[in-house]
């Protein structure tokens, strides 16, 4: 299965093969509580960056699900795998235990929130629900291979979009940064990317509307010599 590598070389592809368990690790997750306005229904969807930076969320990785490869840094906002080198994370429930994946601690139930993200080498970045596997022995757990989790990354010479195994090949430029917005109650996702010099802008690489009947986190899957970084919102 391709995964994405930011570069303007031809397109490679990395073999992802992660399955999962889901257990009980619910009961000793992590997740923040994320302080949103309340959620007024039927207004028209953001288009424009300042649009969307309406509905920012600031994020952090939750070290409790980042699987053993990944290492995590800059107080919470970087995740980097340089190597094959393993991070000495403790055994949990909640945590990847075969795909090199970690989730950001704050969710989303009932609100709409907006992230960006810079990134290099090969990863997808995602939307994941709160009860997708995570252990080796419930079946596919990488981001866009079930039917709970949403992805998107750049291939080599497009973008491709990732959800229950299927993907979509998206042709727009390059850009090392990339928004996700999500409206839980409406159960929409959008993968944007951000570019521009100074005032930025946004263009839409793909909408999902999906039923969304519970809470969701941004999620990344990072390959070898890769990372991602949350974006602060002044940046």
């Amino acid at each position: 299965m391709k995964r994405f590598k930011v570069t303007a070389a031809a397109t490679l592809g990395v073999e992802l093969s992660a399955f999962c368990h889901i257990s009980s690790w619910r009961k000793n997750s992590s997740a923040t509580e994320v302080t949103l306005p309340p959620y007024e229904p039927n207004i028209p969807e953001p288009t424009t960056r300042a649009d969307f930076m309406k509905y920012w969320i600031p994020l952090s990785f939750d070290d409790k699900t980042a699987q053993k490869l990944l290492w995590i840094s800059e107080g919470g906002s970087k995740v980097a795998r340089t190597s094959d080198a393993v991070c000495p994370y403790s055994q949990r429930p909640e945590r990847y235990d075969h795909s090199p994946q970690v989730l950001c601690k704050e969710g989303l139930l009932g609100h709409r929130g907006y992230w960006e993200v810079d990134y290099d080498g090969w990863v997808v970045i995602g939307v994941v629900s709160d009860s997708s596997p995570r252990k080796v022995q419930d079946g596919p757990c990488g981001i866009g291979e079930n039917k709970s989790s949403w992805g998107a990354g750049w291939s080599g010479s497009c973008y491709q979009i990732w959800h229950n195994a299927e993907n979509v090949d998206i042709q727009l430029p390059l850009s090392s940064t990339m928004g996700v917005y999500v409206d839980q109650p409406a159960g929409i996702i959008k993968f944007l990317l951000v570019e521009g010099e100074g005032e930025k802008e946004v263009r839409l690489i793909h909408k999902f509307k999906e039923n969304l009947q519970e809470k969701v986190f941004p999620g990344f899957w990072v390959g070898t010599n890769s990372f991602c970084l949350i974006r602060k919102k002044d940046q």
